[in-house]
């Protein structure tokens, strides 16, 4: 005999953990950037307006990245294919895309938590409800509009699959690489990761986005990738940029000694990222080990802003509940976590684009605690794994995978175990 949630318990568990979220975010919207109300509702949803003005634009017969939104005068600086995914933002009035985002960046977060494993029902919900308001990330990703957090769900849903199989694993982390570009480190620590077959399928799902922008939209790619797009919002040395370039440039400027260092520092990060990620998750610490690749895609880009570190989300997950970490590695990362989620120096530092030009040393010090922190950690994680025995993560990982597929034992009476479906 099976059992089934009858549909007003689905109807009552959808309501709780993604209904509740979402109300929260539409009260909480209109008051996470400047210029936003609450009634009429009319959150400030900047780079949503963005992605409108660049896809009205294309349908228009004109360049995305010739033109500049309306009242803040920003540009598109997305690849091409981003564009064409976000075509149908043209069609329909402003106020519905407000709410179909937020709707889509509530699953998105609630599918990642949930993949993590953060409980069902009452906890998923809550839990996604307080996220949303305590860590900046999540918050302001929510207040601008923006895509991270639904590039972060299409990470998880390859990573951290649930028993729907949607796509062949590796699609996911190709198409977000093919919208932003650095989710392509995920490709290159699944190869490290005994995930080949993931990698490779990432690599071909990134080749026929990215062709399919060049074909549909010849001169836009032409312009995207000769570097030859807008330069952005403001320059790296401003507060909000929280990578190691913001770092860099805060103390040494913007000359050579600054961008050698800058480059030298994001190879340094990148490689032991997967390196350390590819040791936990291998180990079965699979939430710790994918946070700390997402946390350094944001750390090696040239802009980082700190709505980027939506990532900090699975690093908390991960460092709560996985009592199998050392104790000194859930410290360090619960710290630099919380860190991330209150982003300090916005509230306490001079914050105008040119302002980080006249900083102290001590204001230098704490505007960059979050590229510093990063670095330190993965270097104190890659200095733990030098002394694991050599092979140690892979026959782990051939036991751990020998335990999932082995079969389910029977049950007393001496039966098979059956499963509905």
């Amino acid at each position: 005999m099976t059992t089934s949630v009858r549909p007003q318990g689905r109807v009552a568990r959808f309501a709780v953990e993604y209904g509740l979220p979402f109300v929260v975010a539409v009260l909480l919207a209109p008051f996470v950037i400047t210029g936003g109300h609450l009634w009429p509702w009319d959150p400030a949803m900047i780079d949503l307006g963005v992605y409108r003005f660049g896809v009205q634009s294309l349908v228009d017969g004109k360049g995305i990245y010739d033109v500049l939104s309306p009242g803040w005068n920003l540009a598109y600086i997305y690849p091409p294919f981003a564009a064409i995914v976000m075509l149908p933002l043209a069609l329909g009035p402003e106020w519905l895309w407000r709410l179909l985002w937020i709707a889509l960046l509530i699953w998105a977060q609630q599918s990642v938590l949930r993949r993590c494993g953060v409980p069902r029902g009452w906890t998923l919900g809550l839990v996604g409800a307080g996220a949303l308001v305590a860590i900046e990330p999540l918050r302001t990703t929510l207040g601008y509009g923006q895509v991270n957090t639904l590039l972060m769900a299409l990470v998880v849903l390859d990573l951290l699959p649930d028993h729907r199989r949607r796509w062949p694993r590796g699609v996911g982390i190709g198409v977000a690489a093919a919208i932003k570009l650095f989710p392509a480190l995920f490709g290159v620590f699944a190869l490290f990761a005994r995930r080949a077959r993931m990698a490779w399928t990432s690599a071909a799902a990134f080749g026929v986005a990215t062709l399919i922008g060049v074909i549909v939209l010849p001169a836009e790619s032409l312009r995207f990738w000769t570097f030859r797009i807008p330069a952005g919002t403001s320059g790296p040395q401003y507060v909000g940029n929280q990578s190691l370039q913001g770092l860099t440039t805060r103390f040494f400027g913007m000359g050579v000694t600054g961008r050698v260092l800058f480059a030298v520092l994001a190879v340094v990060v990148a490689v032991l990222a997967v390196l350390v990620a590819r040791y936990w998750w291998l180990t079965g610490h699979k939430v710790f080990a994918l946070s700390l690749v997402g946390l350094a895609t944001s750390l090696v880009s040239p802009l980082a802003w700190t709505h980027h570190f939506v990532w900090v989300l699975p690093l908390l997950v991960g460092v709560i509940t996985d009592d199998g970490l050392p104790r000194w590695v859930r410290r360090v990362g619960i710290a630099w976590g919380v860190w991330i989620s209150i982003q300090l120096p916005l509230t306490v530092l001079p914050y105008a684009f040119e302002a980080a030009r006249s900083y102290s040393f001590g204001q230098n010090l704490l505007a960059n605690v979050t590229p510093l922190v990063g670095l330190l950690f993965y270097l104190a994680l890659f200095v733990q794994l030098l002394g694991r025995p050599r092979g140690e993560a892979a026959a782990r990982d051939r036991e751990l995978t020998e335990q999932a597929e082995a079969p389910a034992p029977a049950q007393a009476s001496g039966q098979p175990v059956t499963t509905a479906g």
